[in-house]
């Protein structure tokens, strides 16, 4: 090969064909040594990440002794190492690599180059202050307007990731400041965002404070307008549920926790109670005049209502003047103003398996669930959420739930039958008897289980007898009655469910509503304790939802889990994750 004049000067780096000049590059730098053979390196490695091949740039510049490169050289070392940490999602690596350069002796567009993948580092690595420094940084740099814009934009949701304590802690300056401007902003949308009169006389004083400040209104005035505007002291709390009908048993139980919530908060607050009627025909709903009746009475935010047929026809309400907490879900992905829905979604459990066995690093997954409605509905929810996650599901095996043996369900399910018909052709071939043990289906991470808890005491040791073997198994709460009983439990030894954090009383035993729940019905509580905890969390929701509803990573520790409002005005719940042992659940830590 002959050796080019210059380094830069290959003909198929020239030509675009960056795979052949790459490995030309790769090939001088084997000939060479000292510097020479460093810019080989250096730009066999641009040339493998211009073509691709990820792997194999890293290889090429780990080989870099960078103290041979010039000052130029060391710059395009560090860029292209930050863009590989970035595209393998390694933010610290990212950072590491940029380490290297001083940003005083950059030249402006390097600068902006630096800082943008800085940017980006610090997002991986979760630390919001560097990242809107940074920000304030391209902020003096960038000239291009839509540029700048977009930078405006990631500083001000870097800034929104911040409390409003490291707000304040970390203002850079003083007014009229631009950069003190920013933080101080950030401050009193984050600071008073659950009290609209008092942000309202913030932002006046802001203004005023800051007089010149490039920030866009637009991009604080959408998450204001985003949320809701529930006085703080609220005088009246109206609550949907029905006095009769088939979910007459859970609006009682959600009704009594609301009134407990309200007893031992010691409010003020007027409960009124709204009878939720539904034609068992038509399936018409009173729902929409029932709204319209608390609206006049006066109520300053509405709960309910219970049933999902009348939360989507409250849905279609022309204006939903107060805002409403529902107690269940529409099937869309719609936001609705003034609408938040919140519930004990199964779909929702079913999620949050899927991204549990993300985070403990499953790929492969099978799924057993009953041949039903409410079982496809799970079963549906897991493996779409499994499959956003990256995860495969090799198999979906349905069971009659009329039935108690599983046998014909759970022999395929594990791959058993698979097992004997080798053991059958391997003897054929032979010609002999040979020792047989049946193996289970191989390539398996785990089992998603959907059950209810009498047919999952009979499923986990019918899997056991099966060879599911040291095959992990997930489920949602479903398989559990929320009743601590070894006995009964010890069939359940192994599964994994994740569950509210009232079932585990060690976590709400110091709660008073809980207690006054307790011994007020203790004969009730074990079977209605997921329904209890709602209306608790419904109720305590109430002076949380101007917050919550204008910033989805500010969040509340409830009964039914670590909740926030995503941009659909859903109640995300975030749940504790356990493990039966020895018929008692038992926290994973």
């Amino acid at each position: 090969m002959t050796k080019p004049a210059q380094i830069e000067t290959v003909a198929s780096e020239l030509s675009g064909q960056y795979q052949q000049a790459a490995d030309e590059y790769a090939q001088l730098a084997m000939t060479n040594d000292g510097a020479e053979q460093a810019a080989y390196q250096l730009k066999a490695a641009q040339m493998y990440w211009q073509s691709g091949q990820v792997e194999l740039s890293q290889s090429q510049l780990d080989q870099i002794k960078l103290s041979l490169l010039d000052k130029s050289r060391r710059y395009d070392a560090a860029i292209l190492g930050a863009n590989i940490a970035l595209f393998n999602s390694e933010g610290e690596r990212a950072l590491e690599a940029l380490s290297a350069v001083q940003e005083k002796d950059l030249s402006a567009q390097n600068l902006k180059n630096v800082l943008k993948l800085k940017a980006d580092a610090y997002t991986l690595t979760g630390n919001w202050l560097e990242k809107a420094n940074t920000h304030l940084k391209l902020e003096k740099i960038l000239t291009d307007p839509e540029s700048l814009k977009n930078s405006r934009e990631a500083l001000w949701q870097a800034l929104m990731q911040m409390t409003p304590q490291a707000l304040d802690l970390f203002n850079p300056g003083y007014p009229p400041a631009e950069d003190s401007g920013w933080f101080a902003l950030a401050y009193n949308i984050k600071a008073y965002q659950d009290n609209p009169e008092v942000l309202a006389v913030a932002l006046e004083d802001w203004k005023r404070s800051y007089p010149n400040h490039p920030a866009d209104p637009a991009l604080y005035q959408k998450t204001l307008a985003a949320g809701t505007h529930i006085p703080k002291d609220i005088e009246n709390i109206a609550v949907l549920l029905p006095n009769s009908g088939p979910f007459v048993e859970a609006a009682k139980a959600i009704k009594d926790a609301i009134i407990a919530a309200q007893y031992v908060n010691g409010s003020t607050a007027q409960l009124h109670f709204y009878d939720i009627q539904t034609d068992a025909i038509s399936g018409q709903s009173n729902v929409l005049s029932q709204y319209d009746a608390a609206v006049a009475d006066g109520a300053g935010v509405v709960i309910g209502p219970l049933q999902k047929s009348s939360v989507e026809t409250l849905a279609t309400h022309p204006n939903l003047s107060v805002p409403v907490l529902a107690l269940n879900r529409t099937d869309g992905p719609e936001a609705y103003k003034n609408l938040y829905q919140f519930g004990l979604a199964p779909e929702d459990e079913a999620a949050a398996a899927a991204n549990y066995a993300k985070q403990l690093g499953y790929k492969r997954s099978i799924v057993l669930a009953p041949y039903n409605d409410w079982g496809q509905r799970i079963a549906s929810a897991f493996t779409n959420q499994w499959r956003k996650d990256g995860g495969t599901t090799l198999l979906v095996s349905n069971y009659n739930e009329a039935e108690n043996d599983f046998r014909d369900t759970l022999i395929p399910l594990m791959g058993l039958n698979e097992s004997e018909q080798r053991y059958k052709s391997l003897q054929g071939t032979l010609g002999r008897s040979l020792d047989f043990e049946p193996r289970r289906r191989e390539g398996v991470d785990f089992l998603f289980l959907v059950a209810r808890p009498l047919k999952a005491r009979q499923l986990v040791p019918q899997l056991k007898y099966h060879r599911s073997g040291q095959l992990p198994l997930l489920a949602t709460s479903h398989v559990y009655s929320g009743q601590s009983d070894p006995q009964q439990n010890i069939d359940l030894n192994d599964l994994i469910i994740c569950d509210i954090p009232w079932v585990f009383e060690e976590l709400a035993a110091e709660d008073p509503v809980y207690q006054a729940l307790k011994n007020q019905s203790p004969e009730n509580f074990a079977s209605a304790i997921r329904l209890y905890a709602l209306g608790v969390d419904a109720y305590k929701l109430i002076p949380q939802l101007n917050k919550l509803s204008r910033d989805p990573t500010s969040s509340m520790a409830g009964a039914t889990g670590t909740l926030s409002i995503n941009s659909q005005g859903h109640v995300i719940r975030k749940m504790l994750w356990a493990k039966f042992e020895q018929g008692e659940l038992k926290l994973i830590k």
